[in-house]
């Protein structure tokens, strides 16, 4: 990825883009990994912050062109295990971790800096980062035959079930009609017991 995202409250975008943005003056987070890092929080995708709708915050994209950069799992910050779950930027593969963050370890020139624009702006491969970890790792699970078509059909009737997504009706002891709600398509469950 050659992009990355900082939001920053909308009065210091004008100075940001002017005179970048010093690891000292914009840093707002510490790491307690293997060795301490300091650096600027970044998100892979915009959407990935919470930031993402509030319009007191502006999105920079930030080229990662001779920047020094970690990812790390964000669900594993805090923990023991953060050590496990933190790389270089170079070397963090796409969908790894569920919830990835960047960190941004150095000084951020002006060059590097401009206002990511939600309409215009290039469109992301990937929407939300969380989303693709899981569907790379649904997917990694079915080529990979983990489970079989019957099992993983089964799951998702399960699944509908407990969200009342479907109207259910017993034909007989072992078999089911299970009706989706939103679209009246139907779905079959025979019972193997």
């Amino acid at each position: 990825m050659k992009y990355l995202y900082v939001y920053i409250e909308n009065e210091k975008v004008n100075d940001a883009i002017k005179y970048g943005m010093k690891l000292s003056e914009y840093s707002n987070k510490f790491l307690d990994a293997s060795n301490e890092k300091k650096g600027i929080l970044a998100y892979l995708t915009p959407r990935d912050s919470e930031k993402y709708s509030n319009d007191n915050f502006t999105c920079l994209k930030i080229s990662t062109a001779n920047l020094h950069i970690y990812v790390y799992n964000q669900i594993f910050e805090n923990t023991d295990n953060l050590s496990t779950f933190i790389c270089e930027y170079s070397k963090y593969i796409v969908g790894s971790f569920e919830e990835p963050i960047a960190l941004i370890c150095s000084t951020i020139l002006p060059e590097n800096i401009e206002v990511y624009n939600k309409i215009l702006d290039i469109p992301n491969i990937i929407e939300t980062s969380k989303d693709f970890y899981y569907q790379k790792a649904i997917n990694e699970m079915l080529e990979n035959e983990y489970f079989s078509n019957y099992e993983l059909y089964q799951m998702l009737l399960i699944l509908g079930k407990q969200k009342k997504l479907f109207d259910i009706t017993d034909i007989t002891d072992k078999v089911k009609i299970y009706t989706n709600k939103l679209n009246n398509k139907k779905y079959t469950k025979k019972n193997n017991f």
